[in-house]
């Protein structure tokens, strides 16, 4: 029988798989000064029935906000929140002004909840747009009437604090009464209790002149109790906010706060707050994880297992198979059973038996999760032996790791101004490369700089001094926390104790905001936005590179739930093409900062995001969308720009595939070259020589067909600002975050011209849009909006070139009878042009609209259009020496036009079709033949009635 124990896990929380229990019921919010809501027991309904005092309403589709006669928890009126799909929201809201907005400001608010039905996420009020969104009473399930109660701090400049009654990713129904807030001039501690058992923690010190040092956490099961060393569950420095992760169900918990001045002497103690705990809390783990860390002469083991695990698992040992899931040659150790979906077991020497990979096995031996051994020693995360020495050699001559090298010894001596971010991000940037100068080349004085450029981002990070963005302060610390945590892994082997301990101050305050930060973008279930990548992520790399320090634990209770969130987020966000509905400019900013955390947690040994960060095929994405031009012009969807540096270029270093690393290597050094930052001198595959990805893997030469998203994207070859870019999307799916107009939309590069280009965020510019508008709109009529309802009839490619064909259909996201599209991208030469594309759009509908076929060049290109040619009408763009030709088959009541820098060929009517060939080139423009539908190239004819049957030469 094995001899392994299960130890307290530290702050860990016991998570039960119901739904069922109740959430929080706080005690009775002191009398209110003033009443700053209103209409806040929704007594008040106007003559139209409308929601008096609540004019802001985000209702969606099936999302309806009404007041309810003898609903509320005293038999008076009560609004009703009612949601039939989870894709829609029923929503309305309010702002409370602040008066005084020269500094901080508390407010305590308080309403009464009842769930009814609530399936999935459920419901809230969101406390937004004062710089610390908070989400206060989030209910699910069927309830009671209970009482939500929150601190929430305005930050200074705050003009009012939005109150948004929201239900969201769930259907049912959501009843709230008594909406108060109240200023609170004292000294205050807010606990909102979450369904999944996390206490989220506000203080506020009103009494207080000088600013405290730190905050001591206490909590009792006794109400009148006095804190001390045994009520003590965490210390925060400089903070306002933090997270009890430690809570048991169905307790009742009153939480104070002291505030200590540097030399621990105690200023002031908070009002006591009281709690009552869900009777189960609701788990929302979808991911299995397992952690192995060496502990001196120990091995500690913690699992965390998708909600809804049943049974026992049974815990294996043996080599680094093992942590592949290869279990023929791993002994037991032992079966654990009876502590849900959490466990964990502290192996000595002897049950280890020099065992350095694990797996956690369940019923029917299903391999649930893995993990290698991970030490604990500085640098833990991306810095190694083998690479420092592949750098020190590479950087003796001349090339791009010499270049990238010189770059960062560059920018590190320029200082602050070399770094163009905001307060908090310069600095922590600043410091992560002055940190691996150090590591580098050992030189003490880069560690020093390391760390005086980290204490500095800590003074001036955003949700420190309230000079956060509002809504926005999550991501401004991400993005200082992931530069953060590189640059104290990499410089603390020389930093003194007492150095290390102020850095680890810094990093607790970061921690403690984002484990409480919220948006909805990130904290709903689905985990598509860039915000996932961002806030989760870069507090995955800071657990990962503090765990055993100091006054940190090994963080077995938050790494898991992170990891779960940054696995669903890979999942769900990229297909396996890579492509995300946000565009290449999210893409790069959601990974560049959240992959290292991804990254890191693989270097840390687990294994849980290793197949999901492998899966997306992202070098080939950047590789087919990213010219060989000098500005870097790209494909663009969703909200992407015209132009742009390539994505996170050093981190998918880690998960191309080993047969197109070689290529990879090739369009980095012609894209990249030395601006690879740390990551593209620490993941550099030294020893890899350069391949033309033209005779590269047959992937790199095909279109790229995702028919998952409706993306496509062809290109003719890899060598200069000749090569042609297609890009084609049709918006065949939808999600939270960031989403471009993309049904129909075209996007074409070459020749050093962008032909025909997208947005980005400009909505409003219809001038910039390349696609059909219907009536002036790019979409959707009804709402404006983005509805992600296409459908991919066919999309095949051309053998031997890397051309294809698609048919889309975009009715439900134009709100016609009929969109369809068929698509041709012939990238051979033809007839003297580089590339041919033929299109043929078809629309219909019960009512007449305008239908504009809209081409959107970049500036400076001139643009004529009228001419006949054997039948056909033609347009021409020309920029330099470039051209884009154009031939509208069947003209006949079509209007040519030029508006804003866009070309538009008008139609209106019931029904409009548009036959369009293009060909791009250099030097004289091509002519063509027509006959029908027939346009005839040299002696190559598309036939714009069949293009599904077109087939290229030697094809």
């Amino acid at each position: 029988m094995s001899r392994s124990t299960l130890p307290r896990l530290t702050r860990i929380a016991v998570v039960g798989a119901s739904l069922a229990g109740t959430l929080a019921v706080a005690l009775p919010a002191p009398s209110y000064a003033a009443e700053l809501v209103t209409n806040g027991d929704f007594e008040q309904v106007a003559a139209d029935g409308g929601i008096v005092g609540w004019p802001q309403s985000e209702n969606r589709a099936s999302g309806h906000a009404t007041i309810v006669d003898g609903a509320g928890p005293d038999g008076s009126r009560a609004l009703a929140l009612d949601l039939g799909d989870p894709g829609d929201k029923a929503a309305v809201g309010q702002d409370v002004p602040i008066a005084d907005s020269s500094r901080f400001q508390a407010y305590r608010i308080t309403f009464d909840e009842r769930a009814v039905g609530l399936s999935g996420y459920g419901g809230d009020l969101w406390a937004r747009n004062f710089g610390h969104d908070a989400i206060v009473g989030r209910i699910t399930g069927d309830t009671g009437w209970r009482k939500a109660d929150a601190v929430v701090l305005a930050r200074p400049g705050a003009k009012a604090v939005n109150l948004l009654l929201a239900l969201e990713q769930t259907t049912g129904r959501m009843l709230i009464d008594n909406v108060k807030v109240e200023h609170i001039e004292g000294n205050a501690v807010g606990a909102d209790v979450q369904p999944t058992g996390a206490v989220q923690l506000t203080w506020h010190f009103a009494g207080i002149e000088d600013s405290p040092a730190s905050y001591q956490v206490h909590r009792s099961t006794h109400p009148d109790f006095t804190p001390s060393e045994k009520t003590l569950i965490r210390e925060v420095p400089e903070a306002w906010t933090a997270e009890d992760g430690s809570a048991r169900p169905g307790q009742r918990y009153t939480y104070k706060v002291v505030a200590l001045a540097a030399d621990g002497t105690k200023l002031a103690t908070t009002d006591a707050e009281t709690v009552t705990m869900p009777s189960a809390f609701l788990d929302e783990q979808q991911t299995n994880v397992l952690t192995a860390t060496e502990d001196g002469e120990r091995a500690r083991l913690a699992w965390r297992l998708k909600a809804g695990t049943k049974g026992p698992v049974t815990l294996y040992a043996g080599g680094p198979q093992v942590a592949d899931g290869k279990l023929h040659k791993a002994h037991k150790v032992g079966t654990y059973g009876g502590h849900g979906t959490t466990g964990g077991a502290t192996l000595r020497d002897g049950e280890r038996r020099g065992a350095t990979g694990f797996a956690v096995v369940g019923q029917g031996g299903k391999v649930l999760a893995t993990a290698s051994l991970a030490s604990l020693q500085h640098p833990r995360m991306g810095v190694t032996d083998g690479k420092l020495a592949a750098i020190r050699a590479a950087i003796q001559q001349d090339g791009t790791p010499k270049s990238t090298y010189s770059s960062i010894v560059n920018r590190v001596a320029k200082g602050l101004p070399g770094y163009n971010y905001r307060p908090g991000e310069a600095q922590a940037s600043w410091a992560q490369d002055a940190a691996l100068l150090y590591q580098v080349s050992q030189d003490p004085a880069y560690a020093q700089t390391a760390y005086d450029a980290l204490i500095e981002s800590g003074r001036t990070m955003p949700f420190i001094n309230g000079t956060a963005y509002s809504g926005s302060a999550a991501l401004e610390t991400a993005n200082a926390a992931g530069p953060l945590a590189a640059a104290y892994d990499w410089a603390y082997p020389v930093w003194t104790p007492e150095q290390r301990a102020e850095a680890q101050k810094v990093l607790q305050r970061v921690a403690a905001y984002l484990e409480v930060s919220y948006h909805p973008n990130f904290d709903l279930p689905t985990k598509q936005s860039n915000w996932t990548a961002v806030v989760r992520g870069a507090e995955l790399s800071l657990r990962l590179a503090v765990r055993g320090d100091g006054p940190f634990d090994l963080q077995e209770y938050r790494i898991p739930q992170l990891i779960d969130a940054l696995g669903r987020h890979l999942d769900t966000a990229y297909s396996d093409a890579g492509w995300d509905q946000e565009g290449l400019d999210y893409f790069s900013y959601g990974l560049g900062v959240g992959a290292s955390g991804v990254v890191g947690s693989i270097d840390a040994g687990i294994g849980a995001l290793k197949a999901k960060w492998e899966r997306p095929a992202f070098a080939d994405l950047v590789m087919h969308s990213v010219s060989a031009q000098r500005d870097n012009a790209r494909l663009q969807w969703g909200v992407s720009t015209v132009t742009g540096a390539v994505p996170i270029p050093g981190l998918i270093f880690t998960q191309v595939p080993a047969d197109q690393r070689a290529a990879w290597l090739w369009q980095y050094e012609k894209t990249v070259g030395g601006g690879g930052g740390v990551y593209g001198l620490l993941n550099y595959p030294y020893g890899v020589a350069p391949q033309d990805p033209d005779g590269g893997p047959a992937a790199l030469r095909e279109p790229i067909l995702d028919d998952h998203g409706g993306s496509y994207l062809f290109r003719s070859r890899y060598q200069d600002k000749d090569d042609v870019l297609v890009g084609a999307q049709n918006r065949n799916d939808n999600h939270i975050g960031w989403g471009g107009f993309d049904t129909f939309a075209l996007s074409l590069v070459g020749q050093d011209v962008t032909w025909a280009r997208q947005p980005a965020k400009d909505y409003a510019k219809r001038e910039l849009f390349s696609k059909p508008l219907i009536d002036g709109f790019p979409e959707k009529r009804s709402t404006d909006s983005v509805a992600g309802k296409g459908e991919t009839l066919e999309s095949r490619a051309y053998a031997g070139q890397g051309g294809g064909h698609v048919s889309l259909d975009g009715s439900l996201n134009y709100e016609l009878a009929k969109a369809h599209r068929d698509l041709t991208v012939d990238l051979r030469p033809v007839g003297g042009a580089d590339s041919v594309i033929a299109v043929h759009d078809e629309f219909a509908d019960s009512t007449s609209h305008r239908y504009d076929w809209q081409l959107a060049p970049e500036a400076g290109t001139t643009i004529t259009f009228g001419e006949t040619e054997s039948g056909a009408r033609t347009f021409l763009f020309k920029k330099a020496e470039g051209y884009l030709k154009g031939w509208i088959i069947a003209p006949e009541g079509a209007e040519l036009s030029v508006d804003k820098g866009a070309f538009k060929v008008t139609r209106s009517g019931t029904e409009s079709d548009f036959k369009i060939v293009l060909a791009v080139g250099k030097g004289t423009p091509p002519t063509a033949t027509t006959s029908g539908d027939a346009l005839t190239l040299g002696d190559t004819t598309y036939d714009l009635g069949n293009l599904k049957g077109f087939s290229p030469a030697g094809g």
